[in-house]
This record gives structure tokens, C-alpha cells and sequence, in this order.
């Protein structure tokens, strides 16, 4: 079992169309085939601009994916399944601005709403650290995925009572 997390950044637009809401994939005849059996998906990726790709491969299902936006973690998701989209399928069909090949699906997608002040913390990171997309050492990561997960869910609760 993975105990990778990975700290992912966003773009607001792009992630509501593809991540925060599942894209119903029976309406594109043209999908990779990759994705080519799945009715919907989650889908992110890695921008073509972004690093040398090793980030990417280091990816494997079930790794933790922890989404941010201007400071503030907005969701967790697991990695369901990593592809290359050479044809650039994805970005070219689903989002606006953002070349990519390296494209993987989202499971268990969960909505949060939590500092990167929280989540800082429990990666022993300076308060005011900001990350670029990166996979969390692992010495780094001294719990569960699961336990992260339940702790986080927890965390926006508290911010939404």
C-alpha cells in the first residue's frame, strides 16, 4: 500500500471543471485510451511547464493528492490511474491554458477547506512554507494516509461550524 502525498497546486477554473465535478467522458468519442472504457472521471494533470516529470512518476493509485489554491488546501482525492496524453486530449479538450501529457485521474475526491498554515503543521514545515507541486518526504509523512485524511475532514468541519 502507497504512503506518498503529494501537494498539488491549482487553477481554480480548470479544477471545478475537471476535479471538483466529474467529467462525463461518454460525450467525447475521442478520449484517450486510457480512459476510453470510464463513463467519468476526475481528471488533473501535470503541466508541461512544470519540472522534469519525476514528480509524475513517482505517482502510483492511491497516493494521497492534496489540492491548493492561494493558501488554502481545498481538496483531497487519491491517484486513481497515470497516463501519458501525448495527443494532449485533456488539456486541449478540457482546459483552458494548461498544456499537459502527464494526466492521471482523481478518486475519492473530497471537498476541504483547510490553511496550508494545518497542513504545514503536520508535515513539519515552516508555517509560512508554500509549495510548489511536490511529494512529501517521507520522513515527512509520520501518519497514515488514512489518518491525514480523517484529520483534514475534521479540520474544515471545525472551520464550517
Amino acid at each position: 500500500m502507497s504512503e506518498n502525498v503529494f501537494l498539488v497546486p491549482i487553477e481554480p477554473e480548470n479544477f471545478d471543471r475537471t476535479v471538483r465535478s466529474p467529467v462525463d467522458l461518454t460525450t467525447y468519442a475521442d478520449r484517450p485510451d486510457a480512459i476510453a472504457d470510464a463513463e467519468e472521471a476526475r481528471l488533473w494533470a501535470i503541466g508541461d511547464d512544470t519540472g522534469s516529470g519525476s514528480t509524475f512518476e513517482q505517482m502510483e493509485p492511491d497516493d494521497l493528492l492534496l489540492f491548493y489554491d492561494d493558501g488554502e488546501y481545498v481538496g483531497t482525492g487519491r491517484v486513481g490511474q497515470t497516463f501519458l496524453d501525448e495527443d494532449r486530449w485533456a488539456s486541449s479538450t478540457l482546459w483552458t491554458a494548461f498544456p499537459a501529457t502527464r494526466v492521471y485521474t482523481v478518486a475519492s475526491f473530497t471537498p476541504i477547506t483547510v490553511s496550508k498554515r494545518a497542513v504545514n503543521r503536520i508535515f513539519d514545515y515552516s508555517p509560512t512554507y508554500t509549495p510548489g507541486l511536490m511529494r512529501v518526504a517521507d520522513g515527512r509523512v509520520t501518519e497514515s494516509l488514512s489518518t491525514i485524511e480523517t484529520a483534514l475532514d475534521a479540520y474544515t468541519k471545525r472551520q464550517e461550524a
